[in-house]
């Protein structure tokens, strides 16, 4: 005795494109995460130097690239926006976090060698002082550290940006 199998059900189309929407400007939305970056740095640093690894920091930078992506963009938000939120949103803790040396150590610097402090923040030397404090001993736990509550803060809504394209 053979069972009858069911007559196939035709394949549900998926939902329609929305044709009157406006396509994703890229471009322009990037334009626009991009004012995140100064201002995620100038947080960064107000709260390091009260002595705070700011993984709020990272989740508001993420928030804000992502929102004003969405408004430069036409309110769409694709695979590539949610990359370049993603970019905008490192980038931005990478530079805030050498901002963070940067600022704790160019008043010192300069009074040392008897400059400004605009003459200090464009010597070669400053910065080679920067990044070998950035990678030594406790400041190399502290790079750890702001890491791992940087990925923290931020990792949840990024996920979301991803999943929220695919």
């Amino acid at each position: 005795m053979t069972v009858p199998t069911p007559p196939a059900q035709p394949a549900q189309p998926g939902p329609l494109p929305d044709l009157d929407a406006p396509p994703e400007n890229v471009q322009r939305g990037v334009a626009f995460a991009l004012i995140v970056v100064p201002l995620g740095i100038v947080a960064w640093d107000l709260l390091w130097n009260v002595g705070f690894i700011a993984s709020i920091v990272a989740f508001g930078v993420a928030w804000g690239a992502l929102r004003l992506y969405r408004i430069g963009s036409n309110g769409v938000f694709g695979r590539s926006g949610a990359i370049a939120v993603a970019v905008i949103t490192v980038g931005t803790l990478v530079l805030a976090y050498i901002s963070g040396f940067a600022v704790e150590g160019v008043g010192t610097y300069a009074d040392a060698v008897g400059s400004s402090i605009p003459e200090a923040l464009v010597d070669g030397r400053f910065w080679q002082i920067v990044f070998q404090v950035m990678f030594s001993g406790s400041a190399l736990v502290s790079l750890l550290l702001a890491a791992l509550f940087g990925a923290l803060g931020c990792f949840t809504l990024l996920r979301g940006a991803f999943r929220a394209t695919a």
